[in-house]
């Protein structure tokens, strides 16, 4: 299935059409290398465009009634659910999430995160502040005007939605660049705003490469604020440029995130959990777990049982329902994860399952690599200190929590972890010393639109999802109103005295 006859489109005020040069650039299946799609490559000129747009259009819409702005965010959601079908070919083919996933988790994720950040925003306060008698001093929450969004392509239609809606709902106006290999279904969704009904110039989508059109975003002057996810490398080159303007960047950025799983756990849990969330989306999520920290006690039963279970996930066609992992996004994933497999062997860790492409004639074309499992021996190989993103695990016999806690620590991210235990008391305990932005206990894996996601460290600073997701996109304006007759100063008891 493919897309070639079909004319996707940048919007850009509120009207849909090609770059502004006409430049296109391919859009690649992964599960064989084919083309499916050509969608148009922007340059700089469009970045103009679009961001007079949004700044033009920047105070209409702050002072449009919040329940109106509400209305357009269900009517999104709407045409979304009607478009289920479409959505989720369109998903799948572009970056090779297995059709199970796209259907039962991504296309929901998206308009379910419209409704619930469209009655959620209705809801925001500010504060009122007993500083003096004689005055009434209040915040309330501002707009942070017009905002850039750079999303990533392992999730690309709820992570630009994730963004699109607390900025939507809180009046800001944005420019949003989706994924360069994996655009197909924002550029639909651009199709669906305009048949929403949202002003020009309120939501404008350009694609085009991230080293132009995404820097050309985040050094525009009228940009006001950035919000990226992806890796840890990029973000700090974003933060790098809004650096000069001393522009705001939210940035939720890479992980190499851990479960630990101590002597008393409930087995047969922990294994179904552990071989779901590091394989599903064939490990290409932020919040898999690809490092684990098994106490002794456990190790060899988990060792034995997580293989077992690895072993019999169906990789294949992604359009495929029985599918359980597809391809890696692209090729250069799949190069990165043979490299880090490599590294894994030089470095003397046993390799207990996978480390190799598919061999079948289905397969052989596609950026495959099936599941892998290594049991390692030291804590500062590559593997278990870099984000490889890909269906690649690490697995540590530990003495104690202790000592799980340490190794789990020496890591330069800190997005999530996960403990496995019947004892919450000590579960508890180990929470308050693991740095990382979400810790689970017996769950891992579990994000929903009500529940705050982000980290710490290297894995950055912002806050997805739930009601501090509206702080993104908002800042603090104080107001003192003085209800004296006339104002005070310091000065007037020195006047007095003379």
């Amino acid at each position: 299935m493919n897309y070639l006859d079909y004319s996707f489109k940048n919007l850009i005020d509120g009207k849909l059409g090609p770059a502004v040069k006409k430049g296109t650039m391919e859009i690649i299946n992964p599960a064989n290398n084919q083309v499916v799609a050509n969608v148009p490559r922007c340059t700089t000129e469009d970045v103009e465009l679009a961001v007079a747009a949004a700044r033009k259009a920047r105070l209409s819409w702050k002072n449009t009634y919040i329940g109106e702005r509400a209305n357009l965010l269900f009517k999104l959601a709407d045409i979304i659910r009607k478009h289920e079908d479409e959505l989720v070919t369109m998903e799948t083919i572009q970056y090779g999430g297995p059709v199970s996933k796209t259907r039962n988790f991504d296309i929901p994720a998206a308009y379910g995160t419209l409704e619930y950040i469209a009655g959620l925003g209705r809801g925001l306060t500010g504060t009122t502040i007993s500083a003096d008698p004689l005055a009434r001093v209040m915040t309330f929450r501002e707009p942070c005007g017009v905002v850039g969004l750079i999303t990533p392509w392992n999730f690309p239609l709820v992570t630009a939605i994730s963004k699109l809606a607390p900025a939507m709902i809180t009046g800001n106006t944005c420019v949003l660049k989706p994924p360069s290999c994996a655009p197909l279904t924002v550029l639909k969704l651009a199709e669906f705003v305009v048949e929403a009904g949202f002003p020009p110039g309120v939501i404008n989508i350009i694609t085009g490469p991230g080293s132009e059109i995404g820097e050309a975003i985040v050094k525009h002057r009228h940009v006001n604020k950035i919000n990226f996810t992806g890796d840890s490398h990029v973000g700090k080159r974003i933060m790098e440029l809004a650096s000069s303007q001393i522009k705001p960047v939210a940035s939720e950025l890479g992980g190499k995130n851990a479960m630990i799983v101590l002597d008393d756990a409930e087995l047969d849990a922990v294994v179904e959990t552990a071989t779901y969330s590091a394989f599903f989306n064939s490990g290409q999520n932020c919040g898999s777990p690809s490092r684990f920290y098994v106490q002794e006690g456990i190790y060899d039963d988990f060792v034995e049982k997580f293989v077992e279970a690895a072993s019999k996930i169906i990789v294949g066609d992604p359009l495929d329902p029985k599918t359980m992992m597809g391809p890696l996004a692209y090729n250069a994933c799949r190069d990165t994860a043979e490299y880090y497999i490599q590294s894994a062997k030089k470095a003397g860790s046993k390799l207990l399952l996978g480390g190799e492409r598919p061999t079948s004639p289905d397969m052989k074309d596609g950026a495959y690599v099936l599941p892998t499992i290594f049991e390692v021996y030291d804590n500062k190989q590559e593997m278990m200190q870099e984000e490889i993103f890909a269906p690649v695990v690490g697995i540590m016999k530990v003495k104690s929590p202790e000592e799980a806690i340490e190794l789990v620590n020496d890591s330069r991210y800190g997005l999530c972890a996960s403990i496995w235990t019947q004892d919450y008391r000590k579960a508890l305990k180990m929470i308050d010393e693991l740095e990382v932005g979400t810790v689970w206990v017996n769950q891992h894996l579990k994000i929903v639109p009500e529940t705050p996601w982000g980290g710490c460290k290297e894995s950055g600073w912002t806050k997805e999802n739930s009601v501090l997701v509206l702080e993104e996109y908002t800042y603090h304006k104080h107001i003192w109103l003085n209800l004296d007759e006339k104002p005070h100063t310091f000065w007037e008891k020195m006047i007095s005295l003379n």
